[in-house]
């Protein structure tokens, strides 16, 4: 066999998986990933239901290690969908190798899932919810409010292109990689970037919500030289939005001090609001 042929040999051996069994693999995940969600296995049947094709590709002249390698990816997992599909190309690409006879062992596969699982849930979830969630409603809400259709449709649209082009370019990124794929994004530098970016964004966004959906006036009055003036037109030359913002402020103070009780703090709002409504106040 001349040289050429060896290396041509060599390189089909190197890749069982086609590009279409990824996109089968993917498109599976994206589809089921919230579907069969369970207390104490999360998304672990999704992920099953997803590599299933893979495994049996992979492992068809060996029942035993088929049997392995379907009980190990039904155990428990849950991550961001979008970010977390990196783990599922990673996880096709060390099972390959496996499959191949290279160094690879389950414990391997295994602990790559669940150490990355909790990291890049914390990433996809802020990125998601501080820009790709908030930026959207922030821009065309208020045009829907103005009456466009379109507008109404536009923040679902642009977050599901988002949600399915960035998984898909992770998928297969993860895949191409490997082991070293978090290795290469983290050495990069462009994790922390992202994060730094939706940190920023995502505070600007959110106060821009706030000042433009909290309406919170006072309806206080005070004589100022035999003239009846409302305080609430004084806060607005002097301070505007002082008042959601106090709000505002108040509800973040108490989710720091008391953790995330979000229905005792709605029922907190409406008894102040009744109250001071009552009274005179707001």
């Amino acid at each position: 066999m001349s040289e050429a042929a060896v290396t041509q040999a060599a390189e089909e051996k190197k890749s069982v998986i086609t590009k279409l069994d990824l996109l089968k693999a993917w498109f599976k995940w994206c589809t089921a990933v919230e579907v069969p969600v369970s207390f104490d296995r999360m998304q672990a049947l999704a992920f099953g239901y997803s590599m299933n094709k893979i495994l049996r590709k992979l492992y068809k002249d060996d029942p035993e290690e088929l049997k392995s390698a379907m009980k190990r990816h039904h155990s428990m997992f849950n991550t961001n969908c979008d970010w977390g599909s990196i783990i599922h190309g990673i996880t096709i690409s060390l099972e390959e190798q496996r499959s191949m006879g290279e160094d690879v062992s389950p414990e391997v596969i295994q602990s790559l899932k669940l150490g990355l699982m909790g990291p890049l849930a914390g990433i996809g979830d802020s990125v998601d919810q501080g820009i790709v969630a908030t930026i959207p409603l922030a821009i065309f809400v208020p045009m829907a409010l103005n009456g466009s259709v379109w507008a109404a449709f536009m923040p679902g649209l642009i977050y599901l292109a988002w949600s399915y082009g960035w998984s898909w370019f992770l998928f297969q990124k993860g895949y191409s990689l490997g082991r070293k794929a978090v290795l290469e994004i983290l050495h990069s530098g462009m994790i922390k970037k992202v994060i730094d970016i939706a940190s920023i964004v995502g505070l600007f966004m959110i106060g821009c919500l706030s000042a433009s959906y909290v309406k919170v006036t006072t309806a206080l009055t005070y004589v100022n030289n035999e003239t009846t003036v409302a305080l609430q037109d004084t806060l607005n030359g002097i301070l505007p939005n002082l008042l959601p913002f106090c709000v505002v402020m108040g509800m973040y103070l108490y989710i720091t001090k008391r953790g995330p009780k979000y229905l005792r703090l709605m029922v907190y709002t409406m008894v102040i609001a009744i109250v001071l409504t009552f009274f005179g106040i707001i």
